[in-house]
């Protein structure tokens, strides 16, 4: 008797259930919002972090459908995040500036390198030592390269004319091949692909110089979003940069990881993208990423770069708090405990 009352009750509830339209309680899984991510070029190891916070789940963790896509310059990262095409994108902190003045509405939100890398790269045998050997010399970047935007501002501050060398455009992965094959006497890139140089120059033959080494010493690689994004989205951006952070921090604790990650998603030479990971550690390496944490955007720094466009580059007409907005970073933020 106690059985027939036990089985009744079940059927009672799997009748129950059906009445209801068989759906369970669980309360509904809200939808992922889309964000368009830009990379400000082709794929290199300061890339790594985006696809480890994609392969580990991340971004969806947060609520974030991340579309990853491959860049083609800091201006052409402006262009976009301007235009609204992509949500977040990364370029050279002059670029930003220099365009938001010509009236591009966008501002920095995040740094990610808090050292400049850029750098000058070029045969040994060439007779380049120096940024005054470059003159009458010819130069291959693509046209919306950050290098090219930088560029009067490194000449005036070296004492060179703007006009110094003559400029090839080229396709943003040129760069390494152009030069190796002697189609221009220089080219412009971080530091840290180095191992790319050796590979097709020659160990002992590639010649470089850092653009630091000559006072240039301002932002260079940052997070830009739109005025629009930071007013009606600062929730998708908050968590999106808090995302990222937490990816450098563990890429730079993991970097091996992070490029047989990168690998998993890109065609790449995994070797000679870890020697480069190993370089690029040296621009994170500073007291504000350990004690304050990575990203942090340090207002007198800031202003440091605004000052280094304004004077040398082009007039600013607006204020340096229009150029950045901090209230976007994690809280609290990730370090880098080298």
């Amino acid at each position: 008797m106690r059985k027939a009352l036990i089985v009744l009750c079940l059927v009672l509830a799997v009748c129950a259930i059906a009445a209801a339209g068989g759906k369970s309680e669980a309360a509904p899984v809200p939808a992922s919002q889309k964000v368009e991510f830009l990379l400000n070029y082709t794929i290199s190891a300061d890339h790594s972090p985006y696809y480890i916070a994609l392969d580990k789940g991340w971004y969806a963790e947060e609520g974030l459908d991340v579309n990853i896509i491959v860049g083609r310059g800091s201006g052409y990262s402006v262009q976009m995040v301007d235009t609204g095409r992509a949500d977040l994108a990364i370029a050279d902190a002059a670029n930003p500036i220099v365009m938001r003045n010509d009236g591009a509405k966008i501002k920095i939100i995040g740094v990610v390198f808090d050292k400049i890398g850029n750098c000058a790269w070029f045969w040994k045998d060439s007779g380049i030592k120096t940024p005054q050997d470059l003159i009458g010399k010819t130069a291959a970047l693509p046209a919306t390269d950050g290098h090219k935007v930088m560029w009067p501002a490194f000449c005036k501050l070296v004492g060179i004319p703007v006009d110094s060398v003559r400029w090839i455009n080229i396709d943003a992965a040129a760069k390494v091949p152009s030069l190796a094959s002697r189609n221009c006497d220089v080219t412009f890139e971080l530091f840290y692909t180095l191992p790319f140089y050796e590979r097709a120059l020659g160990k002992d033959k590639v010649g470089y110089f850092l653009w630091n080494d000559y006072g240039y010493d301002v932002y260079a690689h940052s997070y830009i979003a739109g005025d629009d994004a930071i007013k009606n989205k600062p929730d998708m951006l908050r968590k999106i940069l808090k995302v990222n952070y937490r990816a450098w921090q563990y890429a730079l604790e993991h970097q091996d990881e992070a490029i047989e990650t990168l690998a998993k998603y890109h065609p790449i030479n995994i070797d000679e993208y870890k020697a480069s990971f190993t370089y690029m550690t040296e621009l994170f390496k500073t007291d504000r990423y350990k004690n304050i944490g990575i990203g942090y955007i340090d207002p007198v720094r800031m202003k440091l770069t605004y000052d280094t466009v304004n004077e040398y580059q082009s007039k600013l007409s607006f204020p340096v708090e229009e150029a950045y907005d901090n209230s976007l970073l994690p809280n609290p933020m990730y370090k880098y405990n080298f």
